[in-house]
């Protein structure tokens, strides 16, 4: 990932897209005059951002501001140490005026992408570059591996503590928007029931907001990737588990219990009530993930030539297909079926311009899997959306992590600032 494509953040409003992302708590209510001041502080902040070094005289028609208004904003982002005076302004009429500018260090925030086999952090400045990456592999899927990869990236950090103000965490399995409880992550053996804000910020010393990992995909496709023009459309994540970020008229659609997207359990199959099929993340999650294409390829291997012998894994079931496999081949037409039945069931219901494919398997394979999907989705509705891979590909949790942090730390840093707290932050 670029230094530019991460900085691709800072010129999005996430406002427009997260209605129910929980915000950070307000310990009390604010007077109208405070609300007032906290709007327009944050006014100047986000104008500064898109448009520097600038003046006084070029912040206030950006924001509808008055230039005395601007002023006091500039002084007291200063006082907190998030603006500078960058010099003065030089071939205009009339006296030379202060430029200010961000400094970027002074806030920063982590992004971390939690999966079945790894655990990656990026650590990322105002301006949404990165300051650090680092990735933990997971010995084995299970909780307890987790939460010592967070515990070591809490030490990789730990030199930037006092200017981290918040990580955000995409995992899978649903997040219940009231609480933070996982649910429906079978991937990762002990994470469902987990309060994850919870342990996630006594693992890192910082505060954590956490969300489905597939949603955050779908953000950070939609701030800097393949959905950025498109006004409604679905990131469909293939890999070891299977699940849909959905943007719905530029807004993310969670649904009332952060369950929206639950592709995997489209009651599928001969029997999609047996028993089983929700140990396996559902229905279709059975058939389309690395077990389920694995366990497909199983099946068929009695019956079918092939150059490959078991154990089987996906990755060389997909390179055999591209040199004409019979098994190889037989697994991508199958997966490219099963995903036109996803598309076909998202697209049904909300009518999406365009499907991204995204996840390892979308990823590595999406090259053998997009002639047969379109074909096939072209039977299964009267309407096909737009289907590509995704652009960022396994980033686009980073990216859009990112994204959120950085919109939720200058909301709360401008909160406390105006409120006259303290300005460092606390776990």
């Amino acid at each position: 990932m670029s230094r530019e494509k991460f900085g691709d953040l800072c010129d999005w409003n996430m406002a427009k897209i997260l209605p129910n992302m929980r915000l950070m708590p307000e310990p009390t209510s604010p007077s109208a005059s405070t609300g007032v001041r906290e709007r327009n502080t944050h006014a100047v902040l986000e104008a500064l951002r898109e448009h520097r070094p600038a003046a006084r005289a070029d912040l206030a028609p950006r924001t509808g501001l008055s230039k005395p208004t601007v002023g006091s904003a500039l002084r007291d982002l200063e006082s907190a140490g998030l603006v500078r005076q960058y010099g003065r302004t030089t071939g205009r009429r009339g006296p030379s005026a202060s430029l200010y500018d961000l400094v970027p260090d002074a806030l920063l925030v982590l992004g971390i992408d939690i999966g079945a086999h790894y655990v990656r952090a990026v650590l990322a400045d105002m301006d949404g570059q990165p300051v650090r990456e680092t990735t933990e592999q997971l010995a084995r899927p299970h909780a307890d591996d987790v939460l010592d990869s967070v515990r070591a990236i809490g030490r990789t950090v730990a030199a930037h503590i006092d200017r981290i103000e918040l990580a955000v965490v995409g995992t899978p399995g649903i997040v219940d928007p009231a609480t933070g409880r996982i649910g429906a992550a079978p991937n990762i053996d002990a994470w469902e029931g987990m309060l994850a804000e919870r342990v996630l910020s006594d693992a890192l010393g910082v505060p954590v907001r956490v969300d489905n990992d597939v949603n955050l995909a779908a953000l950070g496709e939609h701030m800097a990737g393949g959905g950025r023009d498109a006004d409604s459309f679905a990131y469909l994540s293939i890999g070891s588990g299977l699940g849909a970020g959905i943007v719905l008229h530029g807004q993310l659609h969670r649904g009332a219990r952060g369950a929206a997207g639950e592709i995997g359990f489209l009651p599928v199959g001969d029997d999609p009530f047996e028993a089983n099929r929700r140990s396996h993340g559902g229905a279709m999650e059975s058939q389309l993930s690395s077990r389920g294409l694995v366990e497909f390829a199983e099946q068929l291997a009695p019956t079918t030539t092939s150059s490959l012998h078991a154990p089987y894994d996906v990755e060389s079931l997909f390179e055999a297909a591209r040199s004409g496999d019979a098994l190889g081949r037989a697994v991508v037409a199958h997966a490219a079926r099963a995903t036109a039945v996803c598309i076909a069931g998202l697209t049904s219901v909300a009518d999406l311009e365009l499907v991204l494919l995204g996840g390892g398997i979308g990823i590595n394979g999406g090259e053998l899997l997009l002639p047969e999907i379109r074909a096939a989705i072209a039977e299964l509705v009267p309407a096909p959306p737009e289907i590509r891979c995704a652009a960022l590909n396994e980033r686009a949790v980073d990216v859009g992590a990112i994204g959120v942090a950085l919109d939720i730390a200058r909301q709360t840093v401008v909160r406390r600032l105006v409120r006259g707290e303290a300005t460092s932050a606390q776990p």
